[in-house]
C-alpha cells in the first residue's frame, strides 16, 4: 500500500492546499494530513479547529491529525513512505528541495506536485486576512468558510 503524508499549518485549509491533497489522493492509496504544531507561530484557529476543517472537506478520504514535531517523525509514526509537498513558484522549490534532502536522509522520499496556475496566489495568510476583514473568501472552500466564520464568532 502506498501511503503519504501532506503537512502544513492549514490555518485555514485553502483551495491551494486542497489542490495538492486532491492530487495526492489520485496517486496514493492512503493520504494522511498532519497539522504541524509550531510553537513559534500563533495560529488564528486552534489545532482541533484546523483538523475539523480538513475533516469537513474530506471526511474519511483522509486521516487528519495534529502533530508536534518533525514531518519525518509524523510520517514514520503512521507508516507513510512519502511526504507530499506543493510547489507554487521558484521560492517554494528552493525551500522544498532543501527539505526533501533532509527527508531523504531520514528515510523518506518527497513527492512534489505543482500547484494549479490559477491557485498559485492562494495562501493561508491571504485567507486569514479575508476572513478577518470580512472581504471575499475566494481562497477557501464554502464549507471551510462556514466553519471558520463560526469559530471566529465563538471567539467574540
Amino acid at each position: 500500500m502506498r501511503k503519504c503524508l501532506v503537512t502544513g499549518s492549514f490555518d485555514p485549509i485553502t483551495l491551494g492546499h486542497m489542490d495538492i491533497i486532491e492530487k495526492a489522493l489520485g496517486v496514493f492509496d492512503e493520504v494522511s494530513v498532519a497539522v504541524l504544531v509550531n510553537p513559534d507561530r500563533y495560529p488564528l484557529f486552534t489545532d482541533e479547529q484546523r483538523v475539523a476543517m480538513i475533516q469537513a472537506v474530506y471526511g474519511d478520504r483522509v486521516n487528519a491529525f495534529c502533530f508536534d514535531g518533525l514531518a519525518v517523525d509524523a510520517a514514520k509514526a503512521i507508516g507513510a513512505t512519502h511526504l507530499v509537498r506543493g510547489i507554487r513558484d521558484e521560492a517554494d522549490l528552493a525551500y522544498e528541495l532543501e527539505m526533501a534532502d533532509f527527508n531523504r536522509v531520514h528515510g523518506l522520499e518527497t513527492v512534489f506536485f505543482l500547484s494549479d496556475p490559477r491557485l498559485r496566489g492562494v495562501s493561508a495568510t491571504k485567507a486569514r486576512e479575508g476572513l478577518m476583514s470580512g472581504a471575499d473568501h475566494n481562497f477557501i472552500d464554502e464549507g471551510v468558510y462556514a466553519l471558520a466564520t463560526e469559530y471566529l464568532e465563538e471567539r467574540s
